[in-house]
This record gives structure tokens, C-alpha cells and sequence, in this order.
């Protein structure tokens, strides 16, 4: 058994670590964009050490699937919320210009397979959502423009 001091943790605990951890990383992908991110810059930003991020992600592919799925929990939220067609577009291109690198992550490659098929019922559920206001499609790419800078 090991010797140790006293006041010594002899556990770990963070609160929600999960969450912090998630939180540090959509703020930095929204700032600095995906390739910013780093387990290592997570964690520090969450204020635990650099091994803390493996209790919960294997990789950095996983936290980036799970901010990912996580940007369209809240993308749906406003979606269902929008209450017209119009406020659906509106919605929509507000999410895009607001969180741009959560964005570009949710439509971009991933390549966390758990996230990967899961992504597929959300984009699919985000179609649903949206056929009324032009379809995904042509928001998407009103969004991608306007992201660009191609579009107001």
C-alpha cells in the first residue's frame, strides 16, 4: 500500500468532467476552429490534467464526434422552436453564423464511427426540420456562403 501525505486526494473528482471538457472544446472550435483543438489544450482549458480527457474520450476523434452530435441537439432545439418557415431559415443560418466551427465540424469529416452513424439520423432529422424552408440543402449552402463571405 502506498504512503501518503495528508490531504492527499486519493481520487479523482471534478464535478462534471465530461462537460467541461466538451464546453473547452466548442468554445475553442468556435473560436480557433477544429485543428486548434487538441486533448491537451481541452484539458487545459478545463482546468484538469493532461490525462483527465481519458476518462472520457479515447481520442480526440471521440470528444470531437460528441461536440459535434452535441451541435445538433442544439441546432434541432432552435429548429423546433422556429415556429414558421421563415423563422426555420432565420434559425438555422443564425446557429451557422453564431457557432461557425461547430458548424463546419457537424458537416465536415469525422471520424469517430459512433458519432459517424449517429450523425446520419441527425442530419437526416435536421432535413425533416427544414424541407419547408428550402430544404438542408440550400441552407446549408446559403450558410456556407455567407460563412465564406460570398453572401449577406
Amino acid at each position: 500500500m502506498r504512503a501518503r501525505l495528508r490531504g492527499q486526494k486519493t481520487h479523482y473528482h471534478h464535478g462534471d468532467l465530461k462537460r467541461a471538457l466538451m464546453d473547452a472544446a466548442a468554445t475553442l472550435i468556435d473560436i480557433r476552429g477544429r485543428d486548434a483543438l487538441t486533448l491537451r489544450e481541452a484539458a487545459r482549458r478545463a482546468g484538469v490534467s493532461e490525462a483527465a480527457p481519458y476518462r472520457h474520450f479515447a481520442n480526440l476523434d471521440e470528444l470531437l464526434g460528441a461536440v459535434a452530435l452535441e451541435g445538433y441537439e442544439m441546432l434541432i432545439t432552435d429548429l423546433e422552436h422556429a415556429g414558421s418557415a421563415r423563422g426555420v431559415r432565420d434559425a438555422y443560418l443564425a446557429f451557422a453564423g453564431d457557432f461557425p466551427g461547430r458548424y463546419a465540424l457537424m458537416f465536415g469529416p469525422l471520424a469517430d464511427r459512433k458519432a459517424v452513424a449517429r450523425r446520419r439520423e441527425e442530419v437526416e432529422h435536421v432535413a425533416e426540420l427544414t424541407e419547408e424552408a428550402g430544404g438542408l440543402a440550400t441552407l446549408h449552402g446559403m450558410a456556407s456562403l455567407r460563412l465564406a463571405g460570398l453572401a449577406e
